[in-house]
């Protein structure tokens, strides 16, 4: 009779354990969705800051004006700044580039699919810096709309940005 209790008992907690192990993988699989949107729109909001920093950033002794060199000339370099300014501006071209190409494949779909609109008021939002308002006029629609698309975009172009990790798992 001892030996039956264990063994119910152990089955129950092995039970209880699969059952939190699932109810675990749901809270990681909603916790991973909204990072990955997250990090997109964090993306999207500072595109037009990370274009000029490749623009603007100074990284070679080339990018500095001739008043600026006689003045660092005479300064020791600390050439471990430097190479990770260098570093910075070249992980801010690639992402750029990668975030680039995931809006011209979105864009392309969207057009595929007939509704070029939703993608429109992503890159209006976002690289336009236009607000809800002007992007719900344009497109002759409501300002609730134009929300949903950005955040329906914004989900599609997680996939293309972080791949697996942008696409909901069951």
């Amino acid at each position: 009779m001892l030996e039956l209790e264990q063994v119910n008992i152990y089955k129950f907690i092995e039970k209880a354990v699969k059952v939190a192990i699932k109810e675990y993988d749901k809270e990681q699989k909603v916790i991973d969705e909204k990072r990955v949107f997250h990090n997109t729109k964090l993306l999207m909001k500072h595109y037009n800051d990370l274009k000029s920093h490749i623009v603007y950033s100074v990284s070679d002794i080339n990018d500095i004006t001739n008043s600026d060199k006689i003045e660092l000339e005479k300064e020791d370099y600390d050439e471990l700044y430097i190479l990770s300014i260098k570093q910075s501006k070249v992980k801010t071209l690639i992402m750029i580039s990668h975030v680039d190409v995931s809006l011209e494949l979105l864009k392309k779909e969207q057009k595929r699919k007939g509704v070029i609109e939703k993608y429109l008021a992503l890159e209006k939002i976002f690289i336009g810096e236009k607000t809800y308002e002007q992007i719900a006029e344009e497109l002759n629609c409501g300002v609730i709309t134009v929300r949903r698309w950005i955040n329906e975009m914004l989900t599609e172009l997680g996939i293309y940005l972080f791949g697996i990790e942008g696409i909901k798992l069951e």
